[in-house]
């Protein structure tokens, strides 16, 4: 871990190098509360709190990325669309006047 003051509240980056390294320290089960976080820096409600704030952060990030996706791809399709429609349409307008002028000159 990089940090040197103990006091510094940790980071996530401090608490996965801490755990990959096995080197998290281990702090004593005294029995009084079933809570993992009970012995730790935060309470259960400050948990809570922050479990709550980071899913509702997520969620907004993930739904906004979801929505740019889909108007991304809505764009592309429609480019392809109108691509199509324009390779189309001439031979498309062409052939209709064909067969009407044939047939009118009959």
């Amino acid at each position: 871990m990089k940090r040197d003051a103990i006091e510094e509240l940790p980071i996530l980056t401090d608490i996965v190098e801490l755990h990959a390294t096995g080197s998290f320290p281990r702090l004593e089960h005294t029995g009084e509360s079933a809570s993992p976080f009970a012995s730790s820096l935060l309470s259960d409600d400050d948990v809570s709190a922050l479990q709550a704030a980071l899913v509702s952060r997520m969620m907004n990030l993930t739904d906004e990325l979801l929505h740019a996706a889909a108007r991304e791809i809505e764009a592309v399709m429609f480019e392809r669309v109108i691509d199509r429609l324009r390779a189309a349409l001439p031979e498309l307008v062409a052939a209709a006047l064909r067969e009407h002028l044939a047939t009118n000159e009959d």
